[in-house]
């Protein structure tokens, strides 16, 4: 069964350029959206990731 993804697409894009080394500022650039709003999706994206190592330890 294929699960849903619990990252928006935006959230997934700029957690992808990150991975790819891309700067906050570079991402920001790249998307047109301010580098407050890259963080913002790295700390959800990354909030998800350890909500999903928790389920996986319990």
């Amino acid at each position: 069964m294929r699960h849903k993804s619990l990252l928006t697409n935006r959230e997934r894009e700029v957690f992808e350029l990150l991975v790819q080394d891309k700067t906050t500022r570079d991402i920001a650039e790249q998307l047109f959206i301010s580098e407050k709003t890259v963080r913002n999706h790295i700390s959800n994206a990354m909030w998800f990731e350890i909500q999903k190592i928790k389920a996986k330890e319990s």
